[in-house]
């Protein structure tokens, strides 16, 4: 309903940009035939990248120009960036086990900052890098649950200490640590 009234227009206006600029920066273009991107009513998380998939919270793609904030519409290239990083970070090269996702969401949340920036100037997202990344990063490393970035192998084996790295350490501290090398 909400995709018939035009509001997914933007995501897909967005997403070719994005890809071309993954495709121009890291010299390497998008290995597979296609790349389909479906806004499901009911998924936990946001998003979730396969190969030549890309699942979304339906709302996460969704903007109506009057109505959306501009926030959102940050947000909605923002969650593409990242979930589009994954083609290369995640998928065509990956850690070897669960303890090193810090690279895999590390690289994609950096990343996603440099592709909103072409894809939308305007926006100014290095600037707000800073203030969301990095204080995020300080919040959640002053935390005695902290653990480093890339953590003792026999301590991520279970399911749940495998999901318990997808925080903001691999993703917001990761991704500082790496705007740190570049």
């Amino acid at each position: 309903e909400a995709t018939a009234a035009g509001h997914a227009v933007y995501a897909a206006k967005m997403t070719p940009k994005i890809l071309e600029f993954y495709e121009n920066h890291f010299d390497l273009r998008y290995p597979m035939k296609t790349l389909d991107q479906i806004a499901l009513t009911d998924l936990e998380p946001l998003a979730m990248e396969n190969w030549g998939l890309i699942t979304y919270q339906e709302g996460a793609l969704l903007y109506q120009e009057g109505v959306s904030s501009w926030l959102h519409k940050e947000d909605i290239v923002h969650v593409i960036s990242h979930e589009l990083a994954h083609q290369w970070f995640g998928n065509l090269v990956t850690m070897k086990w669960w303890n090193e996702v810090w690279l895999n969401e590390g690289f994609a949340s950096y990343m996603s900052y440099l592709a909103v920036d072409n894809a939308e100037p305007s926006f100014q997202i290095k600037d707000t890098m800073i203030m969301s990344d990095l204080h995020s990063a300080f919040e959640e490393d002053a935390l005695t649950s902290s653990h480093p970035l890339s953590t003792p192998l026999e301590e991520v084996q279970t399911t749940s200490q495998i999901l318990g790295m997808f925080d903001a350490i691999s993703y917001s501290k990761g991704a500082m640590v790496l705007r740190m090398l570049a």
